[in-house]
């Protein structure tokens, strides 16, 4: 009988460890007026590469503030003209592979913007390098509060690149986006915006062996308490 109750407790374990899991979860945080660049430093999985599931590299980027003007200077009218303006989010690392299970970047065009679509008549008399918003041959795009998000799993083929402890940096990279869809003879400018975020690691890994015999052990000692009363 006590044979039993050990295979029955070592099949309770088994099972956990094949059917559970746990997350660990880091999130680091950037903040300033693009351009720039802030180093965030993770911490890799402690255990085997074997161990884990999923790695999954997450994002969240919000803007807000900031002013594009633009400045029609040509002799003729730009109609329909296409506005866009915000940041974009650069996620790198020369520690780890940033690469999903096709091998193409986990995280891409990424950018939180504004956008809106302008008349704009022919220059009424103002010169080159005033930057002048003032209708009508000028106009201005303010930056509103946008987020956006996304996330990515890296592919399983790398995930030795994230076992074993220590850490590995993620340099998040933030740039000003300020285009037209025609610019021929129209002058810009910008006054700066905040752009912040997150990047969240996600790892998705099998509970530790010493956790499972736990639940093991839990039904070990259930099945003796049952048998005595």
């Amino acid at each position: 009988m006590k044979t039993s109750l050990l295979l029955a407790a070592a099949l309770a374990a088994s099972s956990a460890s094949g059917h559970s899991q746990t997350f660990v979860t880091q999130t680091l945080a950037f903040d300033g007026v693009p351009n720039y660049t802030d180093a965030l430093v993770f911490d890799k999985y402690t255990g085997l590469a074997s161990d884990i599931i999923s790695i999954q590299i997450s994002y969240s980027l919000t803007v807000e503030g900031g002013i594009f003007i633009f400045d029609n200077d040509a002799l003729t009218p730009a109609n329909g003209v296409t506005a866009e303006f915000g940041t974009s989010l650069g996620v790198t690392s020369t520690d780890v592979s940033l690469l999903n299970g096709s091998f193409q970047p986990v995280i891409s065009n990424a950018k939180s913007t504004n956008s809106a679509t302008f008349n704009l008549a022919a220059n009424q008399g103002d010169g080159p390098s005033d930057f002048s918003p003032d209708g009508p041959d000028g106009a201005q795009l303010s930056g509103t509060v946008v987020t956006t998000t996304g996330s990515g799993n890296i592919g399983n083929v790398l995930f030795g690149q994230y076992a074993g402890g220590g850490t590995f940096t993620i340099n998040a990279t933030a740039s000003q986006l300020a285009s037209l869809s025609f610019n021929s003879g129209i002058e810009t400018a910008t006054t700066p915006q905040i752009a912040s975020g997150f990047v969240t690691v996600r790892y998705e890994v099998i509970p530790e062996p010493s956790s499972a015999l736990l639940i093991g052990l839990g039904v070990l000692g259930l099945a003796f308490r049952r048998r005595r009363a």
